[in-house]
C-alpha cells in the first residue's frame, strides 16, 4: 500500500473513532437528561415488624385513694378503631402492690364478657370495644380498713385509651361527702400548678407525684409569686429528694412551708430529665376539686 493509501486509511480510522466518541457523548447527554427527568430516590427500608402488631402504651393516674371512707372510680374510654386490651396496675405509696376489691360496674344486661369482681392489685380491663367505655370501682378490702393512697397505671394495646379516676369520700352509710375526678396522663418532666391558698378561707392546694420508673428520681419544687418572681429558696420536699422507684407522695403545699395566705404557682422540675406523673386538687371548706396541671414552665424557671 502506498503512502497516500495508508494516510487515507488512517484518516478513515480516526473518523470512525470520532463518530464513536460523538455517539457515546450523545448517549451520555441523553442518559444525564433522563436521570434529571427521573431522579433516583435512595432510601433505607426498615422492617416495621409483624403486620398488624399493636403498640403497648401506658396511661397514669397519680392519685388513688381507698379505705377510711374513700373509694376510687375508674372510667376507661376507647376512642380508637380497634378494641383495647390491657391491665390495670395499682401501687401504694411505698411502691408495693396496692390490694383492693375491684368490681366492674357493668350491669348483667350488658353481658358478662370481660367482667371483673376480684381482689388483687392488677386486673385485666379488656376488651373495650371501639367507642366503648368500662367502669370500675376500687375500694378497700374491708369497710374498717384505714385510708391508703397510691397510684395507678393502665398498660394497654390497641385502640386509643384515655380515662378518668374519681376518688370519692363516703360516710359509713354510703352518703357522698365529696368527690374529685382527674384525667389520665402520660409522664412529664415539668409541671406548673396554680396555688390559691387561704387559711381564713379554709382553702388549700394539694398535689400527688408518682414515680413510675424503677430507679429513684429527684423533683425540684419552685414556688412562684403571682407577679412571676421566685420565692427562695426552693421548697425542700424530703419525699421528692429522692422519690424512689414505684413510690408516690400526696401532700398539701402548706405542709411544705408556703405562706398560709398565698396566690401564685408551683413548678415541679424532674432533675436530669426525670419523668413523673402528677395530679393537683383544691380542698375548699372540706370539698375537693381537681385543678389542671400544665406540662410546661416559664423559660426562666429552673
Amino acid at each position: 500500500m502506498g503512502r497516500s493509501s495508508k494516510l487515507v486509511a488512517f484518516n478513515f480510522i480516526l473518523l470512525l473513532f470520532a463518530l464513536a466518541a460523538a455517539g457515546a457523548a450523545s448517549e451520555a447527554r441523553a442518559d444525564q437528561r433522563a436521570r434529571l427527568d427521573n431522579p433516583t430516590l435512595r432510601m433505607t427500608l426498615v422492617d416495621p415488624g409483624p403486620v398488624g402488631a399493636e403498640t403497648t402504651t401506658n396511661i397514669y393516674f397519680a392519685q388513688v385513694a381507698v379505705g377510711g371512707g374513700y373509694v376510687t372510680f375508674f372510667s376507661l374510654m376507647n376512642t380508637g378503631s380497634t378494641a383495647v386490651n390491657g391491665t390495670l396496675f395499682l401501687t401504694d405509696q411505698d411502691g408495693n402492690p396496692l390490694n383492693v376489691d375491684l368490681a366492674d360496674q357493668a350491669t348483667s344486661s350488658l353481658g358478662e364478657g370481660g367482667r371483673v369482681d376480684a381482689v388483687g392489685s392488677n386486673f385485666s380491663i379488656g376488651p373495650i370495644a371501639p367507642g366503648g367505655t368500662k367502669f370500675f370501682r376500687a375500694r378497700a378490702l374491708t369497710a374498717t380498713d384505714p385510708q391508703k393512697s397510691g397510684w395507678a397505671r393502665v398498660e394497654n394495646r390497641g385502640g386509643s385509651l384515655n380515662g378518668v379516676a374519681a376518688f370519692a369520700s363516703l360516710t359509713p352509710t354510703g352518703t357522698l361527702t365529696t368527690i374529685a375526678g382527674v384525667l389520665s396522663s402520660s409522664t412529664m418532666n415539668v409541671a406548673t400548678i396554680p396555688i390559691s391558698d387561704s387559711l381564713s378561707g379554709n382553702t388549700f392546694t394539694g398535689y400527688a407525684v408518682a414515680n413510675p420508673g424503677t430507679g429513684s428520681i429527684t423533683v425540684k419544687v419552685v414556688i412562684v409569686n403571682s407577679d412571676g418572681t421566685f420565692r427562695t429558696p426552693s421548697l425542700n420536699v424530703p419525699g421528692l429528694n429522692p422519690l424512689g422507684g414505684g413510690k408516690q407522695i400526696a401532700r398539701f403545699f402548706f405542709q411544705d412551708g408556703i405562706p398560709s395566705e398565698f396566690l401564685g404557682s408551683a413548678v415541679l422540675i424532674g432533675q436530669s430529665n426525670a419523668q413523673f406523673a402528677v395530679v393537683a386538687l383544691i380542698q375548699a371548706q372540706g370539698l375537693l376539686t381537681a385543678i389542671p396541671v400544665i406540662p410546661e414552665k416559664a423559660p426562666a424557671i429552673n
